[in-house]
């Protein structure tokens, strides 16, 4: 696996190449191994959000090496760990590095830590072995076998909640601190809505059609082959309390997952009913409009869209995607399909929404 030149992981699944795993020692992979797992358990692949990830790769390093080591693992030589950073979530440490802190420092192969100096270019020299989930490089390799997200969710806390309990003092401190930092922080809203899609619309990949989302760049991936079943239906809150900026971003990102789930789409803009229909069919070639004719700017009722799906979508679909600010009028909390929300900056409590 040439892109991989250690191990990497995506928050899920961990690759290896195996020609470097051969000139390590037993104990040492072993730790390497333990290395990638704490980057799965502490969601680090999904913190990392728009910060520069290289250097986010470079916190989160010095977040678990020095856990390891404490906990008697060995790491092989090239470790990134130092005692300033002790406890420190890996959203700290990245500001510490943003701030011109302290530079990383190299390990030794060995349980011991180097004394203070500076490591000039380990920076730019860091490869990175935190992945997007939807990385091109991450999606030729993904089985149709995998957990979907939210069994990958219930796997991890299982395991958060072993090693809680395994964990004492200091160390069971401090990952009960890094725990807590993956829980409370932001999520890249675009990242898990692709990758949760991707769990349930794909079917199959194939080279034709190619993907159409990196052709203009020269690249060629696979994309999803046959039809899914069903339909995928987003809606969008064009009331009058959604920002132009706020309808842009997500008007963006629709074109994007059109682009890379060619399946059967309706989009609909609704405020206090639906105001527009726009429906697509899977693999007919056309693309999302780069400008669209924003409808509605009244009221907020969320009931209309649902009312439309129940007495015009032909089944169920696959998902609703229903981006708003969430002050309006739910309906009752009976679907019978999935139905994501996806919530502004300035949107009201996830408590609030019902389901």
């Amino acid at each position: 696996m040439s892109w991989c030149p250690t191990m990497a992981t995506d928050g899920y699944h961990i690759f290896f190449n195996s020609d470097w795993i051969k000139n390590i020692t037993d104990p040492e992979l072993r730790g390497v191994i333990a290395h990638e797992l704490l980057h799965v358990l502490f969601n680090h692949s999904a913190r990392c959000g728009s910060r520069k990830a290289d250097k986010w790769n470079i916190a989160c390093d010095y977040a678990i090496n020095l856990l390891l080591v404490e906990q008697g693992f060995l790491l092989p030589a090239g470790g990134l760990m130092s005692r300033e950073f002790v406890g420190l979530p890996a959203e700290e440490i990245y500001s510490r590095l943003l701030d011109g802190g302290k530079k990383p420092e190299r390990s030794r192969p060995a349980n011991a830590l180097l004394d203070d100096e500076d490591v000039a270019g380990v920076l730019k020299e860091a490869k990175g072995d935190i992945l997007a989930p939807e990385d091109p490089r991450v999606i030729g390799v993904v089985g149709n076998s995998d957990l979907d997200a939210q069994e990958r969710t219930d796997l991890i806390a299982t395991l958060r909640s072993d090693a809680k309990e395994k964990l004492q003092g200091n160390s069971g401190a401090w990952f009960r601190s890094e725990c807590n930092s993956a829980d409370s922080a932001k999520i890249d809203w675009r990242s898990l809505l692709r990758q949760w899609l991707f769990d349930r619309i794909r079917t199959d990949w194939s080279l034709w059609p190619p993907s159409k989302k990196h052709i203009h760049r020269g690249f060629i991936f696979p994309s999803i082959g046959v039809e899914a079943p069903g339909m995928l239906i987003f809606a969008v809150d064009t009331s009058g309390s959604m920002s132009n900026e706020e309808l842009a971003s997500i008007f963006s990102e629709i074109r994007s997952f059109r682009e890379t789930f060619p399946c059967k789409l309706t989009v609909l803009q609704a405020d206090t009913d639906v105001k527009s229909v726009v429906e697509f069919e899977a693999m007919d070639g056309s693309e999302f409009p780069r400008r669209v004719e924003v409808t509605g700017r009244g009221g907020t009722d969320f009931r209309p869209v649902f009312d439309w799906i129940q007495n015009n979508a032909t089944g169920h679909p696959s998902a609703l995607v229903y981006a708003t600010d969430g002050y309006g009028t739910f309906p009752i909390p009976e679907t019978g399909f999935p139905v994501i929300w996806v919530r502004t900056p300035i949107a009201l409590d996830k408590s609030k929404f019902p389901f």
